[in-house]
């Protein structure tokens, strides 16, 4: 598949662009309220990924984060995040990721999540697998429990529950970056994520790898779909039903 070949090099040449930007110091921004950060690089990668797209292919879309394009409804749309993890981004300097994925009318064709710092990317291929490094992802568990599981998922977002599943599971874990917390579901390091608010820009990459490898979600009123446009919805990514099924029992 050629624009996966192509879209694979750009994030690689993207997390380069990145690299060269942390060496440096950050123009850090806020934007919905005092906790929601944006840098330079965020703008800056967005603009390469979307000049390079644009400069490649004729009539794309995008929906994307830092809005440096405008969303105009086309059949080709590429949903980005240039940093996942911002926050991360700023005072870590490590757990953030680019997401990158691409949809034909609104239907999933491939994404990707390149965790920048560990130098491992994901790709989803609809109907043709997941894979991480170039290695096939296994299929999920279909069986496994909530009482066996780990969760990704901060303390707020368990205390919403109108009866809070802490109790319930294995462990609980947290990054800060929901590109790649779903990207641990999907290689079998945790077994659900779960967050009260996210854009199509933090999961559409994401989603498409959790369901090659067997995995589940619900996104704002949706079951195993997203939206395609600007608009939150309450996310569980699960590695199985039943996972999903018990979370939603207690919700």
């Amino acid at each position: 598949m050629e624009k996966l070949s192509f879209a694979k090099e750009l994030v690689y040449e993207t997390a380069d662009f990145i690299r060269e930007k942390m060496k440096e110091g950050l123009d850090i921004d806020t934007k919905k309220n005092d906790h929601d950060f944006v840098t330079n690089v965020d703008k800056g990668a967005e603009s390469y990924l979307i000049n390079k797209i644009n400069a490649t292919y004729k009539d794309q879309d995008f929906v994307t984060e830092e809005k440096m394009i405008e969303t105009k409804g086309l059949k080709d749309t590429w949903i980005i995040d240039p940093i996942d993890g911002t926050m991360n981004f700023i005072y870590l300097k490590k757990d953030f990721a680019i997401s990158l994925a691409y949809y034909e009318d609104k239907k999933p064709v491939f994404g990707i999540v390149y965790d920048v710092v560990a130098d491992e990317m994901f790709v989803g291929i609809h109907g043709q697998g997941a894979y991480l490094n170039e290695k096939a992802l296994k299929p999920l568990d279909p069986t496994t429990q909530l009482s066996e599981a780990i969760i990704n998922a901060d303390t707020k977002t368990f205390l919403s529950f109108k009866v809070n599943p802490i109790e319930k599971i294995m462990s609980q874990r947290y990054v800060g970056s929901a590109a790649i917390e779903i990207c641990a579901v999907a290689a079998n390091r945790s077994n659900a994520y779960i967050s009260r608010r996210l854009n199509p820009w933090d999961i559409a990459a994401g989603v498409i790898i959790l369901q090659e490898v067997g995995g589940t979600w619900l996104y704002g009123d949706l079951e195993d779909e997203i939206y395609t446009e600007d608009k939150q919805g309450y996310f569980i990514g699960c590695g199985n039903q039943i996972i999903k099924e018990s979370l939603l029992a207690y919700r």
